[in-house]
């Protein structure tokens, strides 16, 4: 059996990657997957596009706490039994219903996610009845899928999705057993059950192997890889072409007088070095994923991806200048018309970074690591 624990789309990217995560679909049935679970990160391109995915693979999908917020009913199965050899194996799939994650799935409005510890007690006993082994496909975190097992110790294993940590051997807590083999194509975990003749787990070994990086190639996986490469490539082509058709925003007195935002163009004059840091930042493209998902005018998305969208929306609509793409400089230490030079305006609260880091939009986001990823000042030192 061979099975996949959630974030098989793996990504929290724009709708632009829409693309690569088909090839992912392509790939998982090439490969035979027999059974999924769904994890957050499946729901980034939204509920419809992974139906529609879905239809397209060869594996059954189980879900036992995610839930259509239109009638209320249960997205998928919430388990299944499939026949291995003569033996009854019952598969549960569980999502994690931790706050910071729910916001993925209740910012669609079409899924919600309920406890899935709640979600376990409902239908293992009814489960238990019809096989002869219980598997949880747990998408939740190693060290909540260690507290799971010992407050519903009903499962025999529970593989566990969600997160980079891995078990290098299989555990276990109570009477069952636990793996992780890791994220990202990184590793594979495999697990091998000796059973006795009431099929009764007596022995097991289960690993997480690490993956190499050049083997046998499938030429016919290859060619999908091929063909989505070159269409990134067309698109980064036609991007570039709007990111740098930027006009040069003219020093006129009356502008750096008033208040207002000055642009990107006007900061480097006098911090060249901290422009140059900031171009490769993620912040410097913000806009860029909104062009290529056909987004440049969403008000619902412009406030993020723009800087001074309450200055620019009240001006031209959402039809925001090219001077204000990305998330510049004032976007974070404000408007350049207002710029201190006593070093009041330097530090960044995370109040600021909040107001589009959301629980929704990043759930794994951490101030305190983010600050070291954009630190664009002089010796180490933010600025």
């Amino acid at each position: 059996m061979l099975a996949d624990i959630g974030d098989f789309f793996g990504n929290r990217t724009p709708s632009q990657e829409k693309s690569r995560s088909r090839v992912v679909i392509d790939y998982m049935r090439m490969a035979k997957y027999d059974i999924v679970t769904i994890g957050e990160k499946d729901m980034n391109y939204g509920l419809a596009f992974l139906l529609d995915q879905i239809k397209e693979g060869t594996f059954d999908v189980v879900g036992a706490n995610l839930y259509s917020k239109r009638d209320s009913t249960l997205l998928f199965e919430p388990y299944i039994v499939k026949t291995v050899g003569g033996i009854k194996v019952g598969f549960i799939g569980l999502t994690d219903n931790d706050p910071r994650k729910v916001g993925v799935f209740e910012q669609l409005e079409a899924a919600y996610v309920s406890g899935y510890t709640e979600a376990a007690r409902e239908y293992l006993p009814e489960l238990k009845e019809q096989c002869d082994i219980v598997v949880g496909l747990v998408h939740v975190g190693l060290s909540n899928a260690r507290r799971l097992a010992e407050k519903v110790p009903d499962f025999d294993i529970i593989v566990v999705g969600h997160g980079s940590d891995r078990t290098a051997m299989a555990e276990k807590v109570g009477e069952t057993i636990i793996v992780k083999s890791g994220s990202k194509s990184s590793s594979i975990g495999t697990l091998m059950l000796s059973l006795d003749d009431d099929n009764r787990i007596v022995a097991f070994d289960g690993i997480s192997k690490t993956l190499k990086k050049h083997g046998r190639k499938n030429f016919e996986l290859q060619g999908l890889v091929t063909t989505c490469e070159e269409r990134q490539k067309v698109r980064d082509r036609l991007l570039a072409k709007r990111r740098y058709r930027l006009p040069a925003i003219p020093k006129r007195p009356e502008v750096i007088a008033g208040e207002g935002y000055l642009g990107w163009d006007t900061c480097k004059q006098c911090h060249g070095e901290i422009y140059e840091r900031w171009a490769d930042d993620p912040h410097a493209h913000a806009f860029a994923t909104l062009a290529e998902g056909d987004k440049w005018n969403d008000p619902a998305c412009l406030p993020c991806h723009v800087t001074g969208y309450e200055v620019a929306a009240a001006r031209d609509s959402t039809d925001v200048k090219p001077e204000l793409w990305n998330v510049q400089c004032e976007a974070c230490h404000g408007m350049g018309t207002k710029h201190a030079r006593d070093g009041s305006m330097r530090p960044v609260p995370e109040s600021v970074c909040l107001k589009c880091h959301t629980p929704e939009w990043t759930p794994d986001w951490n101030y305190a690591e983010a600050v070291k990823m954009i630190d664009h000042g002089r010796d180490g030192k933010l600025e």
